[in-house]
Formats: C-alpha cells, sequence, structure tokens
C-alpha cells in the first residue's frame, strides 16, 4: 500500500476522533511538538521502528512526548496505541503531518513561509498577518525563517505560490541581463 494513502486514513481517523472528543486544535498543537521531537531526534524514529523492543516499551517512549497534555495527551495516546498495535510505527510521522495538513484544510488555515535577512519585529508581522489573511480570506500561520544568505528583501511562500523580493535575487536577474547584452555585442 502506498505511504501516502495509508498515513492520510489514519490521520483521518485521529481528526475525526479528535474532533468527536472537542479537542482536534489541541491535537493538532500537540503534533506539531510530537514531529518537531521527531526532528530533533532522528534516532527515535529508527528506535520506534525496531522490531526488537516490545510494543509496551515503545509506548512508554512515545508517551514520554505527550506527557503532562491533558485529554489531547490522552487523544494522542490512544493513537500511537493503534498505531504500535496494527505495526503502523513507521508511518507515525508521516501521519501526523497529513493530520496537520487535514487539520489545516477543515478550518481554513493558510501556511504562510517568510524568509528574511534579518528577523522581524512583531508590529511587522502582525501587517503580514492582517493583510494576507485579508488578501486570502483565511486565517493565517506564519512560519518565520532567517536566511543572512538573501542580503536583503524579503521570499514569500504561499501554498505553491512564491515571491522573491530578496536582494540577492534581483542581483542575479541583472547579472543574466548583463551576461545576456553582452553576448549579444560580441
Amino acid at each position: 500500500m502506498d505511504v501516502g494513502v495509508l498515513a492520510v486514513r489514519y490521520a483521518k481517523a485521529l481528526l475525526g476522533y479528535a474532533q468527536d472528543q472537542g479537542v482536534a486544535g489541541k491535537v493538532y498543537a500537540l503534533s506539531d511538538a510530537v514531529l518537531q521531537c521527531f526532528a530533533q531526534n532522528p534516532g527515535l524514529s529508527t528506535t520506534i521502528e525496531d522490531p526488537l523492543l516490545s510494543p509496551e516499551e515503545k509506548l512508554k517512549l512515545l508517551s514520554t512526548t505527550v506527557e503532562g497534555s491533558g485529554e489531547e495527551g490522552e487523544v494522542m495516546l490512544r493513537y500511537f496505541s493503534l498505531m504500535i498495535e496494527k505495526r503502523r510505527e513507521a508511518y507515525l510521522a508521516s501521519s501526523l503531518r497529513s493530520y496537520m495538513d487535514l487539520y489545516r484544510k477543515s478550518e481554513g488555515i493558510a501556511v504562510v513561509k517568510i524568509i528574511t535577512a534579518v528577523s522581524l519585529d512583531k508590529e511587522m508581522e502582525d501587517k503580514i498577518l492582517s493583510r494576507v489573511s485579508a488578501m486570502l480570506g483565511k486565517k493565517i500561520e506564519l512560519q518565520k525563517s532567517v536566511d543572512p544568505s538573501i542580503e536583503g528583501g524579503f521570499i514569500f511562500d504561499i501554498d505553491d505560490y512564491r515571491l522573491d523580493a530578496s536582494v540577492a535575487s534581483r542581483l542575479r536577474q541583472i547579472r543574466r541581463q548583463l551576461i545576456d547584452k553582452n553576448r549579444r555585442i560580441v
């Protein structure tokens, strides 16, 4: 079976259960935290998938990622238990990413990524959020990153659309134009 299809099926089940329990938003935030644990600890995924590790030990290990989370933690523990019982540990991270995508879609949330040469202040961040939210008619989840190599300006990603207003990009365009003009002259 295709990994994407499998992950989406489990994610849909988690979303339905979380909505029934009234904690879908909290499970969304917790899913992000669990995925960050996987990203920060690359060995965690390998350990979870180890066939020599007992299901109880796997569940105990995963439970540390959601300790003290309340009702949404219980929902995640049940989900982890289901994934381990069905021997789907290898699909855990991809199913959580699929859950986050499904939740965003159901709540009308757009993910906006902005890359700048220096960090944004709170006032600028609020302006960006309000303008993009008004433009798209959706709630916005802003993901910021700083990349000094763009030298100035910004790179803005909304879904599949990219607006590259960086100084480095503009300099590359000017360089290409000069090279093309010089080829025609010679």
